[in-house]
């Protein structure tokens, strides 16, 4: 089961660096004011939803998020897991990476800024702003469990 894990959270810390990488691409539209295909002379103005520090929220947070997945997918190895504390890593990262996801992309339509279900010092509440802060949450709290299964599970015996 192990191998399951690490399969899936290498996979899908890939799929959130891909992710990533179009948010970059995003973030450039965003600031540029429109689609550019530089250095092709190329430019369709397009104003695209969202705020330049949203959206390279999206591109930052997803590469770092890629990357936890795919260090976690190597590092789960080392350790001895039983079937039950594989899934429960696998899942909380899983989870969590995805639920991050939804936080920084609707956190920048959120007028509360996605930290909360309603209103807060940063504005009310809003469809966005509970579409950022609960699956956050809900990835913040499975992301905490699977580091402490981690934390309480043996490490394979290294040979010499």
């Amino acid at each position: 089961m192990t191998s399951i894990t690490s399969a899936a959270l290498i996979k899908h810390g890939l799929a959130a660096l891909l992710v990533a990488l179009i948010a970059g691409f995003m973030l450039t539209f965003k600031m540029l004011g429109g689609i550019s295909f530089s250095p092709v002379p190329i430019f369709i103005e397009y104003d695209l939803p969202g705020t330049a520090s949203g959206w390279r929220a999206v591109h930052l947070g997803m590469l770092m998020n890629g990357m936890m997945s795919i260090v976690l997918g190597m590092v789960v190895r080392l350790f001895v897991l039983a079937d039950g504390s594989a899934n429960t890593v696998r899942w909380g990262v899983l989870i969590a990476i995805w639920g991050n996801f939804c936080f920084y992309l609707f956190s920048m339509f959120g007028y509360n800024h996605g930290l909360s279900i309603g209103a807060n010092r940063l504005g009310e509440g809003n469809w966005a702003g509970a579409a950022a802060f609960i699956p956050a949450l809900v990835g913040a709290v499975t992301l905490i469990i699977a580091v402490i299964v981690l934390l309480r599970s043996p490490l394979k015996p290294t040979s010499n």
